[in-house]
């Protein structure tokens, strides 16, 4: 749920960056981006489905003054059924986001700018085939504001900085934790209906020259009712949990010869002060004295949440006419927890931390529509794997086949 949050609040980010290069003399200038994609999934362990993605920006920018705008972005997103990395959701996960953002836009003399905008967003969940999106589990709201300045320092190659600070008051409505009710029926509906209520904190700084981009982000979360889980007696203390993520990034797009690059990657530090109290089975009984066991019934998991990763995305475009363009890529997530040990089939604790591994390999045919519209058609082979066996509630190791046609429409 976390890394759902973060990227979300990083693509805002990356739109807001985006929308830092220079402006035309138009009053009104239109943006509009729209990808919609449909996919049949084929997972080496169960049955084919399949899942689509649609992803849609509208803005519109306002001149008001030489130095005055406006602008306004609607961001849809809704994410069906797909492959997944581990420790994230589960395939048949569905989500769908509304996100508005309003910035007003003032120039200070001929390199700077400031934009200070306020930002509001619904996102929706669907776990099961019979939830509605109203009752999601974990449907989320928050609202907030941000204030981004942006220093152009080569006009020619589109050379800016953009640093930025934003705060979000985060609220999950539906979410609660079932076992702590029943074993506490004193909660009030505020606690037990609000535990990963949270405000968020998020600072960065990105360059951008000539295609080539990069930038550092940290964020800090901080939750209102949710209590850390005492790592000596395994029961909720009076410290709130607090979530810190550090990211660097950097990437390019480039044309070269008849080919079109965009490589990129990210590496990101999440540290959480939260411990994780796991119980074997059902009925176990907690022993202070066995709490860190790797085979006791209940095992105490200090930083169980720390982890590091590493994100390596490399699309490359061949482009053999003015139209038609053979594509491929290769995008590899790797996940190493800090303290949390891996589990045997058995769901004992071995002395290895544990390692995921996601690596996509994929190849496509792309037709070029017109001057806005592409059409791809494409086919991936997904193969996960990590030193966890134990995969009762989620896959870890598993390899997948995908093949799909994707449509976008930009300008």
């Amino acid at each position: 749920m976390k890394k759902i949050i973060l990227s979300l609040i990083l693509a805002g980010a990356a739109v807001n960056s985006y929308a830092a290069v220079a402006e035309d003399s138009k009053i009104f200038t239109p943006y509009f981006d729209m990808m919609l994609m449909e996919a049949a999934f084929l997972p080496s362990a169960g049955n084919i489905f399949s899942g689509g993605n649609i992803n849609t920006q509208v803005g519109l920018l306002t001149k008001l003054t030489r130095k005055d705008s406006l602008f306004g972005l609607y961001n849809f997103n809704y994410a069906g059924p797909s492959f997944q990395p581990q420790d994230s959701k589960q395939f048949t996960d569905r989500s769908m986001s509304h996100n508005f953002n309003f910035e007003y836009r003032r120039s200070l003399g001929e390199r700077f700018r400031v934009r200070p905008g306020v930002s509001f967003m619904s996102d929706y969940s669907r776990t099961g085939s019979n939830e509605a999106w109203k009752n999601g589990l974990y449907n989320m709201s928050s609202y907030g504001g941000q204030l981004a300045a942006d220093y152009n320092f080569d006009f020619e190659k589109n050379g800016f900085i953009t640093a930025a600070v934003l705060a979000r008051k985060i609220k999950f409505p539906n979410y609660t934790d079932l076992l702590r009710e029943f074993m506490n029926a004193s909660n009030t509906s505020e606690t037990s209906g609000g535990l990963e209520d949270q405000t968020l904190t998020q600072l960065s700084l990105r360059p951008n020259w000539n295609g080539f981009f990069g930038g550092f982000t940290y964020t800090l979360q901080n939750y209102k009712n949710q209590k850390v889980v005492a790592a000596a007696t395994g029961v909720y203390g009076d410290t709130a949990q607090q979530d810190k993520t550090t990211t660097l990034d950097a990437g390019f797009r480039q044309a070269l010869w008849v080919f079109e690059l965009s490589p990129m990657g990210s590496y990101t530090m999440h540290r959480s002060n939260q411990n994780f109290l796991r119980y074997k089975r059902l009925g176990a009984a907690s022993n202070p004295a066995t709490l860190t066991s790797g085979s006791a019934d209940v095992t105490m998991v200090a930083k169980n949440y720390n982890y590091n990763e590493m994100t390596l995305s490399v699309p490359v475009d061949l482009n053999i006419t003015g139209k038609w363009a053979i594509g491929g890529s290769m995008n590899i997530t790797r996940r190493v927890y800090t303290d949390r040990g891996a589990r045997d089939a058995d769901n004992n604790y071995t002395s290895s931390k544990q390692k995921n591994l996601m690596s996509t390999l994929t190849g496509s045919i792309r037709k070029r529509m017109n001057d806005v519209a592409t059409v791809r058609l494409f086919y991936s082979l997904v193969v996960a794997s990590s030193n966890n066996k134990f995969e009762q509630y989620m896959p870890y190791n598993y390899t997948g086949n995908t093949i799909g046609i994707a449509y976008q429409l930009s300008y």
